[in-house]
């Protein structure tokens, strides 16, 4: 696929490929390399509608193969990737709770679940400050989150048992 401000070929005139516009590449940019969520990312590309224009953007099969590209490129440069990632993660997430550091390992999980693309931070609605909460009260939320990895994760947690 061409890259922004290549010329597509004569083949791929003819065969209806198109390339991405420059805002498109910007959404791809703020979404993947600047940790923007998919409304952040249109909003700062410049979007007017930036939530539906970013619905649009991600269902766009050519975004979707460009994003496809960007993260394997990605994943060749840094050795990153979802699966790991979320593999270490839950790695963190499992010391940190037998050595009894519950703040440490509601974070990993939450870091897990956003990586997963199931948490959306909504920090610009609700700002929660884990530090005055009790045990208590952070197990219940971890124990929420486990809930919801297992339940939305099975493909992740059936590739970690093979």
């Amino acid at each position: 696929m061409p890259k922004v401000g290549e010329n597509l070929s004569k083949e791929d005139s003819i065969a209806g490929l198109k390339r991405l516009s420059p805002q498109q590449q910007d959404f791809l940019n703020n979404y993947l390399h600047r940790d923007m969520t998919q409304t952040q990312a249109a909003r700062e590309a410049g979007y007017k509608n930036e939530t539906v224009a970013a619905v649009r953007l991600l269902r766009n099969p050519i975004v979707q193969e460009r994003l496809g590209e960007m993260r394997l490129e990605a994943q060749a440069r840094y050795g990153v990737s979802i699966d790991k990632s979320i593999r270490d993660l839950k790695k963190i997430r499992d010391e940190a709770w037998q050595e009894g550091k519950y703040n440490e390992a509601l974070r990993a999980e939450e870091l897990r679940l956003k990586a997963s693309g199931l948490l959306i931070n909504k920090q610009h609605i609700i700002k929660e400050e884990v530090s005055l909460e009790t045990k208590e009260q952070i197990l219940k939320k971890l124990d929420e989150f486990k809930r919801l990895a297992e339940n939305r994760m099975n493909n992740v947690i059936e590739h970690e048992q093979k």
